[in-house]
């Protein structure tokens, strides 16, 4: 009996218990967050038709419908009629109108994803230095440098901040609030996002976050929200414990802010699953399910655009609804949580959580994603194993057997794609390979505990698993001839980028062995450089060959990560090449 076989039989076995009755989540909600500054994304999944039929009850926005204010009823000079801003703001609004009006016709309520706090640029002008503390006053120079570049904390870079403190920045907040229900009368609430201001595509608006980490502020802050919104207008407000300052992650800073705060049936926490970032590095969040709030679980789809953004398959619904692969039985999932009164929701990132690409066309992985988080939202006491053989029989028509072999696709490529691209040996490995960029990772450290020989071994078994699942990818038939070809393409691209990746580590220790040494491995450096160009001369070819592969990684270039990957390859070609340079990684 082979082994495909009794895994499918096992499966099939997996699919017959019974799991314990409990009720639909509230809210299953979904988000687009277009890459800041870019052209938004092209997918099905800003239909509320569509995401009706999924089994999604609400629609997050990220339009920035609080720039298409005007500020008359405030202060008739901010937004001047006749003027550029009061145009741009206008026609702004028209298009978040369509997003509203498309939402309600489908039925769908509609919330939007507000960074706090944003504002026209003229309104900071004139009344900044009543908005913000610490020392100096709030320039024009300040202000243009802010909107050019968005902002996570102080103004100038020095700790002039917007305060919620001040009576001005209240002030300023209800006004906003009152004219953004007022144009908008058919949103059913607000995403309250402080922290991370973006402000790439609001050419007339500046602003950053009001709330310095204190726990003072959070509450003044949502004390003003839960009057204006829940109480005044009997909207849902949904409020992000994202952050620096321990409030995503500390349970009891967490309580010390949410347990000053009345409850309220319209006011939800917004809480990550994970205690940090979308990382495998990172455990299950200590704060969900504690304090007296209810709270709805933040999942991405793209896991913080750390591992392909579903270029090729990476599966999250076991390791977020179970445990991942590398947490041990001490791992926790959503499952963890079956029971706790708190837990009234979740909503998935669909599209977005990071910058730039890798871009695709086909949303195959994203769909099983999305999916699995879907149903276990409206039936959390199912297993899901059960979730995703549901999907794969009604959705992708396959039978048990195939069925069980693109589960064993996904595990197997999830798992692989943590080893080749991080690492159970060096801890804090997740940020050197975000987005599209691949950087020259430092693994002196590598060298200094003596773990190459474990750490090598562990990338060659990635891609070795990666290439079982390209091999698969060929022996699954999808019903839709488009499905077909990307998920082999996908696939393909996956083995490629993870054999590059192991070609980097590999490099990079033996550039970390060279700088102890004195000596580089001429040799084995150039072993690996042969094999790099070569695995991307075969990932150009796979673009060039398949309209529907995804983009491919850089590394000549690296944001928000680095230093990029090429100047050190192009320092170890020297070495070979002559041998008279030293190489040492970053």
């Amino acid at each position: 009996m082979t082994t495909t076989v009794l895994a499918a039989i096992i499966f099939a076995l997996s699919q017959t218990t019974t799991a314990p009755a409990n009720p639909p989540l509230r809210f299953i909600f979904n988000m687009i967050h277009d890459n800041p500054g870019e052209k938004p994304f092209e997918t099905k999944y800003r239909s509320p038709a569509f995401l009706k039929a999924l089994g999604y009850n609400g629609q997050v926005m990220k339009t920035f419908p609080q720039a298409a204010l005007t500020y008359d009823a405030f202060d008739p000079e901010i937004v001047p009629k006749g003027s550029p801003e009061r145009a741009w703001a206008e026609e702004h609004g028209k298009i978040v109108d369509k997003q509203i009006a498309a939402a309600k016709a489908a039925g769908m309520p509609i919330y939007n994803f507000t960074d706090v706090l944003v504002v026209p640029e003229k309104l900071l002008v004139k009344y900044g230095n009543e908005m913000t503390i610490g020392e100096g006053n709030v320039t024009k120079e300040i202000i243009e440098l802010n909107r050019k570049t968005g902002i996570h904390g102080s103004l100038d870079g020095t700790g002039k901040r917007l305060s919620i403190t001040r009576p001005m920045t209240q002030k300023v907040i209800e006004a906003q609030l009152d004219e953004l229900f007022t144009r908008f009368p058919d949103l059913s609430g607000l995403f309250i996002r402080f922290g991370e201001t973006y402000l790439h595509d609001t050419p007339y608006h500046v602003g950053g976050s009001p709330v310095g980490g204190g726990a003072e502020e959070h509450r003044i802050l949502l004390n003003i929200l839960r009057e204006e919104v829940c109480v005044k207008r009997n909207k849902m407000l949904f409020y992000r414990t994202w952050g620096g300052d321990g409030f995503l992650t500390n349970p009891s800073f967490y309580c010390s802010i949410t347990d000053a705060i009345e409850p309220h049936p319209n006011l939800v926490f917004s809480v990550k699953h994970t205690g940090g970032d979308f990382t495998r590095g990172d455990t299950f969040n200590r704060t969900l399910g504690v304090g007296k709030h209810p709270q709805i679980v933040e999942i991405s789809c793209n896991q913080a655009g750390l591992y392909g953004k579903c270029a090729y398959p990476y599966y999250i619904g076991k390791g977020v609804i179970d445990r991942w692969d590398n947490e041990g039985e001490e791992g926790r999932g959503l499952r963890s949580l079956l029971g706790n009164k708190n837990i009234v929701g979740v909503w998935t990132w669909s599209h977005g959580d990071s910058w730039a690409g890798p871009y695709k066309t086909n949303e195959l992985w994203t769909d099983l994603n999305a999916a699995v988080i879907v149903k276990y939202g409206q039936q959390p006491g199912r297993g899901e194993p059960k979730i995703f053989a549901e999907y794969c029989r009604e959705r992708l028509k396959l039978d048990v057997a195939q069925t069980a072999k693109l589960r064993e696709l996904c595990l197997l490529a999830t798992a692989a794609t943590y080893h080749g691209q991080e690492s159970a040996f060096v801890g804090g490995s997740s940020w050197w390979c975000r987005d599209q960029y691949l950087t020259a990772i430092n693994l002196d450290g590598v060298v200094a505990k003596g773990q190459v020989d474990e750490v090598l071994a562990e990338k060659a078994k990635a891609v070795a698993d990666w290439k079982r699942v390209e091999q698969m990818a060929r022996e699954i038939k999808l019903n839709n001839p488009a499905d077909q070809e990307f998920m082999e393409v996908s696939c393909t691209y996956g083995r490629i980028k993870m054999a590059i990746t192991e070609q980097i580590w590999t490099l990079q220790i033996l550039a970390a062995q060279a700088k102890k040494s004195g000596t580089p491995d001429k040799h084995a450096m150039a072993r690996a450089i042969k094999t790099y160009d070569e695995l991307w001369a075969d990932w150009r070819k796979l673009k060039e060959d398949h309209a529907c592969c995804p983009t491919l990684y850089r590394d000549d270039i690296a944001v928000y990560c680095g230093p990029p990957f090429k100047p050190a390859l192009d320092q170890y070609r020297k070495v070979v090449a002559d041998g008279r340079s030293t190489p040492g990684p970053r």
